[in-house]
């Protein structure tokens, strides 16, 4: 295999690694509290619903999504919108109602509503002997 040969080989085999490699980006993300619950704003453009995931393990609320570009004829000339997948992950400084969470994705802004768990308290009787 001559030299010239080998660095065709070497130029497509990294076109392909490109082509297959996704950009990852951490959208941006406002916080809001109350009394009784954490709002998270996340900007989350060209993602659909199907694309989203969003877990809780333990204290982390983790979450991931994909997008995929739309498919336009022609030859790109110009871009300043980059296209890949988010990752966003949070560690809970206390305990929320897990099974209350809410999650609203319209115009590209994911809405998490956390409800926080509120402390359990037990009025204890005293007694006099």
């Amino acid at each position: 295999m001559s030299v010239s040969e080998v660095l065709r080989s070497e130029k497509a085999t990294e076109q392909e690694t490109k082509a297959v490699r996704k950009n990852v980006y951490t959208p941006a993300t406002d916080l809001y509290s109350n009394e009784e619950e954490h709002v998270l704003l996340l900007d989350l453009p060209g993602v659909k619903e199907g694309d989203l995931e969003i877990s809780i393990e333990k204290d982390e609320l983790r979450i991931s999504a994909k997008t995929s570009t739309a498919e336009v004829k022609g030859e790109l000339r110009y871009s300043e919108y980059g296209t890949g997948d988010y990752r966003r992950s949070f560690l809970l400084s206390e305990p929320v109602e897990e099974d209350k969470i809410t999650a609203v994705l319209k115009n590209g802004v994911l809405q998490l509503k956390l409800p926080r768990k509120k402390p359990l308290s037990k009025k204890i009787e005293v007694r006099t002997s």
